[in-house]
């Protein structure tokens, strides 16, 4: 049964900006591993939230720069050899190094603004670094949410569901009123236990259609 929405909750890595986990293909060459296996090395498991540094940092629990000293335990387990340079090449946004820098995802920006004209509430929902927070502000300017939800401010992240909790609190809507766009499965798996309704974005373009589509079959 249809149902209609208060609020349009976005995450920002892979729906705002381009996502950063592009960036470990040419890790994962020079490891000689797995994109699979270096991601989990240097973010931690996707589905679960854990004690990695990762996470913790991601909490706000320790600063940016002690993750990579922390990971030599994890690339362990692997036998994979790192080159102290894992994190700073993934948040690198220049054109130099090994990957290139991220870009805004201007169609979801504009898609953003329009929802809240048309009365909807919006929100960002991320797990950021504390060190990441004012960046994050000062690109999307343009967009003047209704809620900022950062895991390193609010000491929980995705998919821990206090931070879906919180969400709910900040904007003053229950969870069936909420529509979520998130490029993670587990965030959007924990995101429909609170009740919310969802949208896996893989190809921004098509989540935008998507996120058209059922906004017009309420209206």
């Amino acid at each position: 049964m249809d149902k209609s929405f208060d609020a349009i909750v976005f995450d920002y890595g892979g729906v705002m900006i381009t996502s950063i986990t592009n960036k470990f293909v040419p890790l994962a060459e020079r490891a000689e591993t797995s994109v699979e296996v270096i991601r989990e090395i240097v973010m931690g498991p996707l589905g679960i939230s854990t004690n990695h540094p990762w996470h913790r940092a991601e909490r706000g629990e320790i600063p940016l720069d002690q993750i990579q000293e922390e990971l030599e335990s994890y690339a362990a387990e692997y036998s994979v050899k790192l080159f102290g340079d894992e994190i700073e090449t993934v948040y690198s946004n220049t054109k130099s190094g090994l990957t290139a820098p991220y870009t805004i995802i201007e169609p979801m920006v504009q898609k953003a603004i329009e929802v809240q004209q048309k009365g909807l509430s919006i929100a960002l929902l991320t797990n950021l670094f504390t060190e990441f927070y004012p960046t994050v502000k000062e690109e999307l300017t343009d967009v003047k949410f209704d809620a900022w939800i950062a895991s390193s401010e609010e000491g929980t992240r995705k998919p821990e569901a206090k931070i879906y909790e919180r969400t709910e609190e900040l904007l003053q809507v229950s969870g069936e009123k909420i529509l979520f766009l998130d490029d993670f499965t587990p965030n959007l798996i924990a995101a429909k236990e609170a009740g919310w309704s969802t949208i896996q974005v893989t190809d921004p373009l098509k989540a935008i259609k998507e996120l058209d589509n059922k906004l017009l079959s309420l209206s």
